[in-house]
Formats: structure tokens, sequence, C-alpha cells
């Protein structure tokens, strides 16, 4: 952004060749210029500045006095010798978003000439303190200025996980602090910001209905028989399945006997008279919300890591640039602009961990960014205006950038003569590489998924094909499959690649790949419900499941998960066994999301007339949860460690659902891991 600008219209004519009757006749003895001034973009609480020049026409010497009001500033007065010209610099610190007008009064001998004044006003970047690195907003170029440390300088005070650290090469250096607690009932680490974090160990549970499990913080998890009474099964309050000496056992229901457990939102059910009675629920209030600074827009589109770590951006404000109030719409000059999109982090509580700028002027941005996040590798990874970014999920600082497309040829260019590449999510591929899907062409396309190195942007290696890509993915091991096909192609060509990029099977099948499971894909083909095998070969799922090629699925090892949104219903199987481990009926509301949970159950979010609705089954397809929410629910919802999150009305909203936690391995969600990017986790 310009600091000095020196904005001047035509000059009418040089001080030695004009005659003084001819400028007195049209502005008198003090000519103006520019007659309205623009400051263009300048930073929220940074003064900027133009110059405004001003010509005495007159013999005499002219006393001239400037009015304005704030944000704007000029001097009080100047002294213009005659036929002299003197430039005056005005200034403007905005205090607020947005467009800001005002008006310049400049009064010389009874005479007052108005000059119409604006600027707008965009935010600037946030320059985030780090230890070992000072950061400090330059308003001259727009960035933060850097400046590291001298190697040997003590620090750590902002890292609780290190002690006696010392900076090296701008990092803070230490020796890492020993969290562990000798318990093995606890998962021990360290945040920096806290310390040494002690997560309860969540035992796997037993495959019998009447062991539990128990954790002794010597020896770790274990199983126990149940307490006798304990239910195991359904109680229909006639009949009630419970434990007994660490049996499952049907008994007589006695009267007020537990017939439905107790959910966040309503007590347990009760028999009564042998009849199930239902206490009515309580809508479930958000445990915390999150609201965009005034004029910024907000999109969540339900993005974690593995630590409950929210990742959304904030876009704007969409500002008027050039023209001033009253002036005609389509002056030229006069568009609509959008400033900054930032990445914003918020914790499983929702403290803003970062706020930092991505990319600037990009409208697209509004409805948000689709991330692949690297939980291991502290990494993050999106798409913005064709530059792919590698971020840190630390801080959010820029780890590498690059052109996806760079270097690819293109076989169809514009009209215009330029080039058409548009990039998809980047997708985890392999252990420790990112690939970006690109189609290039208009009418007649080419796709490619160009895949680097996640911790320095290095290139590794390309797939190529000519044709669309549909439902490229990647599987839970980290192999990358891709459906490729000509437009109006009869069939696609499936390719599987491993994670360094060797074709481990390929043929053309007459198939549309949805999700991908361990060594096999699933999807529709001619009407049915069929499976790929990793030999590429065909299975239909259609008599096992009992779905039509319109279910959703999801899967996660050999459990399949189907929703059959024209039966309205929720089924289970075992894809080793054929079994149906449940089918349930009981999901209301419209626009259905679904997420597999940990314990084999299976939790959504629908949307209600003016509301939302949380629900969820457990392994046996028996309801834990179906509670009405307090806000509505406008996209993906993420749930994981017992809170669940969402988008709602511009916020984001947070919910206590104790109990609730995502399934850690599979194709978990209706865009497989939102983690991962179209990836299994």
């Amino acid at each position: 952004m310009e600091r000095l600008r020196i904005l001047s219209l035509l000059v009418v004519c040089g001080l030695s060749g004009c005659r003084e009757n001819q400028v007195s006749a049209t502005e008198g003895e003090l000519l103006v210029q520019p007659a309205r001034v623009d400051f263009g973009s300048v930073w929220l609480t940074h003064r900027d500045t133009v110059t405004l020049e001003l010509q005495n026409t007159a013999r005499a010497g002219l006393e001239v006095t400037f009015e304005l009001s704030a944000p704007f500033d000029a001097p009080a007065s100047v002294r213009i010798g005659g036929g002299s010209r003197v430039e005056v610099e005005l200034g403007v610190t905005a205090d607020q978003l947005g467009p800001i007008e005002g008006v310049l009064l400049v009064s010389a001998n009874g005479t007052t000439q108005r000059v119409p004044l604006r600027a707008t006003a965009v935010a600037p970047p946030t320059c985030e303190a780090r230890e070992c690195r000072t950061l400090t907003f330059n308003p001259l170029t727009g960035d933060c200025d850097e400046v590291i440390a001298a190697d040997g300088v003590s620090c750590g005070a902002t890292n609780r996980c290190i002690s006696a650290g010392v900076c090296a090469a701008g990092e803070c250096i230490g020796q890492a602090r020993d969290c562990d607690d000798a318990n093995a009932c606890t998962s021990d680490a360290c945040e920096a910001s806290t310390g040494c974090v002690h997560e309860t160990v969540s035992c796997p549970r037993s495959l019998r209905a009447c062991e539990v499990p128990v954790c002794s913080p010597a020896t770790g998890c274990g199983l126990v028989p149940a307490v006798d009474g304990v239910s195991c099964g359904t109680n229909d309050c006639l009949n009630a399945e419970v434990c007994i000496t660490g049996q499952c056992v049907t008994r007589p229901s006695p009267d007020g006997s537990q017939c439905k457990a107790a959910t966040s939102c309503r007590g347990p059910g009760i028999c009564r008279q042998q009849t199930c009675e239902l206490p009515a629920p309580t809508p479930l209030s958000p445990s915390w919300r999150y609201t965009p600074q005034p004029g910024l827009t907000l999109a969540f589109l339900g993005h974690v890591d593995d630590s409950g770590n929210l990742y959304a951006t904030e876009t704007g404000p969409f500002v008027r640039n050039g023209g001033f109030s009253g002036a005609p719409p389509g002056e030229e000059g006069d568009r609509i602009v959008a400033t900054p999109t930032y990445l914003v982090s918020l914790s499983p509580t929702g403290a803003v961990r970062f706020r930092v700028e991505v990319t600037a002027d990009c409208s697209a941005c509004t409805y948000g960014l689709w991330y692949s996040i690297d939980s291991a590798g502290h990494r993050l990874f999106f798409n913005a205006r064709g530059m792919t970014q590698a971020r840190s999920t630390d801080d959010g600082r820029l780890l590498w950038s690059t052109v996806a497309s760079a270097g690819l040829p293109a076989y169809e260019l514009r009209p215009d003569g330029g080039t058409s590449f548009s990039t998809s999510t980047p997708m985890l591929v392999g252990s420790d590489a990112v690939g970006v899907p690109i189609i290039e062409g208009i009418s007649d396309h080419h796709s490619y998924v160009q895949v680097f190195d996640r911790a320095t942007g290095a290139f590794r290696w390309q797939f190529h094909r000519k044709g669309h890509l549909y439902g490229a993915g990647v599987a839970p091991g980290g192999e990358l499959w891709t459906s490729s096909a000509n437009c109006w192609a009869v069939a696609g060509e499936m390719v599987r690649l491993d994670g360094a990029g060797q074709q481990q099977a390929a043929s053309f099948v007459q198939w549309m790949p949805s999700i991908y499971g361990e060594g096999v894909a699933i999807g529709s083909a001619n009407g049915k419900l069929q499976m790929l095998n990793g030999a590429m070969a065909l299975t239909d799922l259609s008599t096992m499941t009992g779905s039509s090629s319109s279910s959703t699925p999801f899967i996660t090892g050999q459990q399949l998960v189907l929703w059959d949104g024209n039966a309205q219903v929720l089924r289970s199987v075992n894809l080793s066994s054929g079994v149906r481990a449940f089918e349930y009926r009981g999901v209301t509301g419209s626009s259905p999301d679904f997420e597999l949970l940990r314990d084999g159950g299976v939790a959504w979010t629908a949307q209600l007339p003016d509301a939302g609705l949380l629900g969820a089954v457990n392994a046996r397809g028996e309801e834990v949860m179906h509670c009405p929410l307090s806000t509505p629910v406008d996209s993906s919802t993420a749930i994981i460690r017992g809170r669940a999150f969402m988008f709602s009305h511009g916020d984001i909203v947070a919910y206590d659902v104790p109990g609730l936690d995502v399934e850690p391995s599979g194709w978990v969600s209706r865009l497989g891991s939102l983690q991962r990017g179209f990836g299994a986790r």
C-alpha cells in the first residue's frame, strides 16, 4: 500500500505560461487539486497520507485555512506566496472497518472550496508474537517484519513443555518436559500453553455384553463382569435382558426398572404398568459460541484436528472501492472488492488459538476453504486463488506454498488465449505426502494429481489421465484411488496407486466410486450398490445390505453403514459375515449428516424448521440420544471427544455430548474424513 501518494489532476498551465484573467475567471485566486481525494484502502488504526496541491494564481500572498473532522487531519493553515504552489499533507487514521467519508473546507480571502474525502479501512494482518522472533506490522509493505533473536538468548516463557530453552535459528530449543504420571489409565501429553495434559484412557469395550472395561493405574485396561441387574439388551417392560453373574439372561421386567438410558437432554425411561414412560426432552443449549468480528463473514465446514481444535475462515468486509456517496452506480473505479481472508483456529473450549491472513481479495473464500489436516505433523493444507498452502496448526504460520498447476501443459486454451486450471481439495497421500487434484481445459479435459512432500513442498510425483477425475480419494492405508473418464464415456478407468505413486492395479469399470475402505472401494453401478476390491473385481452388495444405489455409505474396518434416504432407514452390516448389526428407523429432520462413532454407533445432526437435532445410536442400533438443539444446523458437524461442533446462522456453536467420539479410522463421514480431505482416516 502506498504511504505517500500525490493525487493530481491535469495541470491547467505552467506558472510562466498562464494569463491571470484566464485563471481567475474560472477558479479565482486559489486552485485546489485534486477536486476530490480518495485515499483508497488504508490500514485500520494506521495513519495514511496523500498530498493536496494548492496554487495561488494572484500576485499577492494568500493565507489559506483548513477545516475538517476526524478521522481525517490537515494542518490548520498555510501561507502561499503570489504565483506559488505548495503541497499540503492530508492524513487519515481509521478507527473502524469499511468506507469513511468526510469534507475538507479550504478557505482563502472569504471564499471556501469543498473537497470531498474518502477512504476504505481494511484490517491489517495479525502479527502473532512468537518466541525467538519479533514480528511487527509494517504499514509500508502490508506485511509483518520479522527479526530473529540471536542464538543463545533464553526463551521458553510461553512454552510449558520445555525447560532451559534457548533460541537457535529462530526456534526455541530446550529440554522436553517429562509428563509421565506413572498412571497406565491416562494418556500423557504436553500442550505448550498449559503444560502436561493427562487424559483418561478410553478402554476398549468387550464383545461380551456382560463384561465391562476397567482400568488399573498399575496394569492398564482390563475386563470384569458387569454388576448383576445391569441391562445387557432391551427392556420392553415385559421382559428385560440383564446381566447375572456375568451372563446376559432374560428376566421379567419389574415395575420401575429402566427401559431407556438417560441422555444429555432427557432423563431415563421407566417401566410403569408394563409401559416405558419417557420424560419429554429439553433442547440442548450451546456450551459456547464463537461470533466473528463485525463486518467479517465466518465459514466453518466442520474441520477439526485429532485434538479437537477447530479451523475456519473469516473473510471481508465487502466494501465499495472508488466513488462517493451520491455518485451514480457504475462510475469508473466503483466496484465491489473483498478484503483479506483469515484462517482462524479455536480450541475445543472456544478460545482463539490464532488468526492469520492467508490471502487477499478472495470473494470465493466467503464460502470457506476445504482443508486437509495432518494432525501428527501439525500441518494443514488448502487451496486459495490457485495457490496451495501448507500452514502450521500450532500458530498458523506459512510453512510453504506452491502453484500446483505450474509447468503443466495446456491442451485447450480459453478464447482469450489464457489457460484454464482448477484445483480440488488437497488429499493426504501415503504417510508423508499431499496430493492436489487438478483439471485442465474447458470442454476437452486432462486431469492430474500433483503430489508434494508434506514437510517441504518439494514435488514428488504426478498422476495424469485424459478426461475428468471422478471420486478420487485416499484409503485408510494412504493408497490413492482415482476414477477418470472422458466426457460421456461409458466406463471410467479405476487406478489404485501406493503412497509412492506406483500403480498397483487398473481397470475400466462401468461404476462410480463413493467411498474407500481397507483395500476396497464402494459405489454405484447399474442401480446397485457394489464393492470393488483391490484387484478391480466388483461384488454386488444390494442383497446383503438391502439398500439401493442411492444409499449413502460409510465404512470402518468391516463395518459398513448405509443411510437409505428413500426408505428413511439407517443400517449397519458386517462385510465379512453379511450379518446386519442393526436397522434404525428413528432418524428425523431434514438433510441428516452422519458420522461413525468409536463405539460402533452412529451420530447425526439434522435440520428442523426453527432449530436442529442431534441423534445417536450405539453399536446395537439402540437410541442413545435424540436431542433437539436450541440453534439451527447449517452445515457439516464434527463430533469428537464428547463435543459436537457445528455452523449456525454465521456462528460456530459447540454442544457437550458426553460419550460421543468419532471413529478414528475409516471413511467416517459423508466426505470421508474432514481432517484428511476426501480420504479415510
